[in-house]
């Protein structure tokens, strides 16, 4: 194991004091030859987490360590080679860090929701390993490969295997209002400049702060709402809101009527889930010119 690395990782992402100790007391409790051979195998293996599941489990078996604990060191570690495919791919230093900071994001949610530092969704890293996602500003960008029907929004169509953008939200606690996001979509526009060649930025999202339906739930003020609002909403998914952990962290899972109320926004979900709203998520159309949102 790279621990140099490790340290220089866990200071350009800016991880908290309490994680980098946590970090470091586990590191001395793995068997750094087989968390080098699960990183190798996991590149090897194309990243998948099926695959790299059972070497993460063992490695916490062995050492009395959360798997979530393991799975969080191990893709931190990882992003020592994935740091130079960011650079060989021509995207920025300053970029790769910005993107990667993303680890800490989960790393304090899995602290908040389960007690230990590390990450409960390991599924959604392999696209940082492919180079396949940035984050600029306050977004992140994946480039996907639309696989829907033709959508024509403000003159401009969008066909099945078109490359477009695939936007998401993460919780780095960054000021979430118009002008941040507007400052987003501009560096996007210019980053992107191969991929939407003369044409405008395109973007697809399917989020929960989507859904139409929680307009009854949140004031007007909402920077979620404002967030909606750069979106022309092609589908919804009603159904269950399984992102309310997002809302409400571990108490979600229980009854509505339970449910904390220490934020504005957990006040109004809870009187919006105890008043029978529904909940769901919907997918979203942007795109923009470099100066403005198209609609």
């Amino acid at each position: 194991m790279n621990k140099e690395f490790l340290q220089l990782f866990l200071e350009k992402t800016g991880f908290p004091q309490e994680a980098k100790e946590a970090y470091a007391q586990a590191v001395e409790k793995l068997d750094g030859e087989a968390m080098d051979g699960a990183i190798e195998f996991f590149y090897e293996n194309d990243f998948s987490i099926p695959l790299t599941q059972p070497l993460v489990d063992d490695m916490a078996e062995n050492a009395g360590l959360s798997p979530y604990t393991v799975w969080g060191l191990l893709l931190v570690l990882a992003a020592e080679s994935a740091r130079q495919d960011y650079l060989e791919n021509g995207i920025s230093e300053e970029i790769f860090w910005d993107t990667f900071c993303d680890l800490r994001y989960k790393a304090l949610e899995c602290k908040e929701n389960y007690g230990v530092f590390g990450t409960f969704v390991a599924f959604w890293y392999p696209i940082f390993y492919r180079c396949d996602i940035v984050k600029l500003g306050r977004l992140e960008y994946e480039t996907i490969i639309y696989d829907g029907p033709p959508r024509t929004l403000s003159g401009h169509t969008i066909r099945p295997g078109d490359k477009v953008l695939n936007i998401h939200i993460p919780s780095s606690g960054e000021p979430f209002d118009r002008e941040s996001r507007l400052d987003s979509y501009r560096q996007a526009y210019a980053f992107f400049r191969k991929l939407r060649k003369d044409g405008p930025l395109v973007c697809l999202c399917h989020s929960w702060l989507l859904y139409p339906e929680y307009r009854k739930a949140l004031p007007k003020t909402s920077n979620i709402l404002s967030f909606m609002d750069d979106f022309t909403i092609l589908e919804m998914d009603d159904g269950g809101f399984d992102d309310a952990w997002r809302v409400f962290g571990p108490s979600a899972e229980g009854p509505a009527a339970e449910l904390p109320e220490r934020t504005s926004m957990q006040r109004a979900f809870k009187q919006y889930l105890l008043s029978g709203g529904k909940t769901g998520a919907a997918l979203g159309l942007l795109l923009f010119d470099g100066e403005r949102l198209l609609y």
